[in-house]
């Protein structure tokens, strides 16, 4: 069994495979940069993870093996961020036929929201969504702790999320757009 925790065995074992590994994951990827960038991550992992990880097979089995588990799960992640970019731009396409009757109730439903989070909380919440305030910094300003500012902006994003629930596709609209401004 090779020890790979040994930095200089590590190094040779690099060396030899990292060439060949990255002609290897281009053969999945296409993509020379992103072939290179996988690897060496794997080998990133190898090396971090050198304590717990017993390569029982050959080294080169299990280099080939790692590289085309990582290869092919990038492939799957891309393929499920395809799917979301497709949902939104249906969403989108959707919410764009919306007519003006409907975005006068959804103004309205939004200050309906807003009218039903407490007062602190929807200071914390206006100074952090609408001036652009860091939570640390609403602390210092109001005299609150940080952990306090957190737990309020969870409380009035939570209120807005069950009074708005059925808007939100068209808030996301609204907010890619119009920057929130409506």
């Amino acid at each position: 069994m090779i020890n790979i925790k040994d930095e200089k065995v590590f190094e040779q074992i690099f060396r030899e495979h990292y060439s060949v590994l990255a002609g290897f994951a281009l053969k999945y990827l296409h993509d020379p940069d992103l072939s290179e960038e996988i690897v060496q991550e794997m080998f990133s992992n190898l090396w971090i993870k050198s304590d717990v990880i017993e390569v029982r097979t050959s080294i080169k089995s299990y280099l080939y093996g790692a590289v085309r588990n990582a290869c092919l799960n990038y492939i799957k992640h891309q393929k499920i961020e395809e799917k979301y970019a497709d949902h939104v731009k249906l969403t989108i396409s959707s919410v764009k036929e919306t007519d003006f009757l409907e975005l006068d109730e959804l103004q309205q439903r939004i200050a309906e929201a807003m009218d039903k989070i407490p007062d602190k909380c929807r200071e914390i919440f206006e100074l952090s969504r609408y001036e652009g305030k860091k939570y640390k910094e609403i602390a210092e300003e109001l005299g609150l702790s940080q952990k306090t500012v957190e737990n309020q902006m969870g409380k009035a994003l939570r209120i807005l999320r069950d009074e708005l629930g059925d808007y939100l596709p068209a808030l996301w609209w609204l907010i890619f757009f119009y920057g929130g401004k409506i």
